[in-house]
């Protein structure tokens, strides 16, 4: 197996599998790769293999001919094998890099399996051609680190894609342009309002600015003049989305566990603004091209933040310790990294930012 850096590969093939399953975030982070791989394969096929629960976010993408959705526990796994067996590629493209999806990839009969020289539990042996990027040593991470969207970039650069303007495509359906129309409508919007988003939840503690210092700031914001605060959030939310309601008198549009996956792009294109943790929801906006403004502890902005970084504002506190990239947090003042971070400080840069954002 070869260890590919700079070389670039001629190939044509006709029937292209592409592996990211989850979760979110990282789908958005892998979807200007696709764009370039589509650039680069006019004509082939592409399946987008992805677990059920994101397979909507991918609906009308024009990358795309197939989206494959699937479940993934073992007991899947022979309908998954059939499946990988039927489809009949030749260029498995895994930006997912578990033993699962490397495995995947070997079931496919693929003659060329790219993905990352670092990929986790053994994957790397299972690719015919892997890429190896600045940072992958552990020890150097976070002095070097590459952003996600770069990462998956730099597997189909191999291929001799270009991907000097990455693209993200989001679906774009009337059906839900139109029921975002009518959400804000019933929200009675005035003409010359415009309108904030607060994004309090993320998948992991660790990453979450306290839910308690989300509800002062939505104090705080609600008593701008001529913006509206919306508070987004999924389905699991949607009880701790409750403690807004008490703002709700006062203009907040509380839409926690009311949207689909699929309509937040089209609600997200109509925000001035979206202030959130590091989560999939700062990554949709960012991906279609809403000013985010993220508040960041223990993960490191340069690998994870709202790409590209330069449109974006990112609040962090400087500490010896962060960002340390861990599940756990071993400093003695427990998450001093997000705790730091107090609601007149976000407020304030809140304000600077709509000040200095172009109208």
């Amino acid at each position: 197996m070869d260890d590919e850096r700079t070389k670039f590969i001629d190939i044509s093939p006709q029937r292209i599998l592409v592996i990211k399953l989850s979760s979110l975030g990282d789908i958005v982070h892998a979807l200007p790769a696709v764009a370039a791989l589509r650039q680069r394969f006019p004509l082939a096929h592409i399946c987008w293999l992805v677990k059920s629960q994101w397979a909507s976010i991918l609906e009308g993408n024009p990358d795309i001919n197939e989206v494959w959705s699937v479940d993934v526990s073992w007991k899947d796994w022979p309908m998954v094998i059939q499946g990988l067996r039927r489809r009949q590629c030749d260029l498995v493209v895994d930006f997912q890099g578990l033993f699962r999806t490397g495995l995947f990839g070997m079931f496919s009969g693929a003659s060329m399996r790219v993905g990352f020289a670092q990929a986790r539990e053994g994957a790397p042996w299972m690719y015919t051609h892997r890429v190896a990027l600045p940072g992958d040593q552990q020890s150097s991470w976070r002095l070097l680190a590459v952003h996600a969207v770069d990462r998956n970039l730099a597997l189909v650069r191999l291929l001799g894609a270009d991907i000097s303007q990455p693209l993200f495509h989001f679906p774009d359906l009337a059906q839900d342009h139109s029921a975002i129309g009518e959400v804000l409508s019933h929200a009675h919007i005035k003409g010359d309002e415009s309108l904030i988003a607060l994004a309090p939840w993320s998948r992991s503690a660790l990453k979450s600015w306290p839910l308690s210092r989300f509800l002062q700031l939505a104090e705080k914001l609600v008593r701008l003049p001529r913006f509206r605060v919306v508070v987004l959030g999924g389905p699991a939310e949607t009880q701790a989305g409750s403690e807004f309601r008490r703002l709700e008198s006062q203009g907040l549009i509380n839409l926690v566990g009311k949207l689909s996956l699929r309509q937040l792009p089209a609600l997200l294109q109509k925000m001035v603004l979206v202030v959130g943790n590091d989560s999939s929801l700062i990554h949709l906006a960012a991906g279609v091209g809403t000013p985010v403004f993220a508040i960041f502890g223990p993960t490191h902005p340069k690998a994870t933040g709202p790409y590209p970084l330069a449109q974006h504002v990112v609040c962090r506190t400087e500490l010896s310790c962060s960002p340390c990239g861990q599940g756990t947090c071993r400093n003695s003042s427990h998450l001093e990294c997000l705790h730091s971070i107090s609601v007149d400080t976000i407020f304030t840069s809140i304000q600077e930012t709509l000040v200095s954002s172009p109208s």
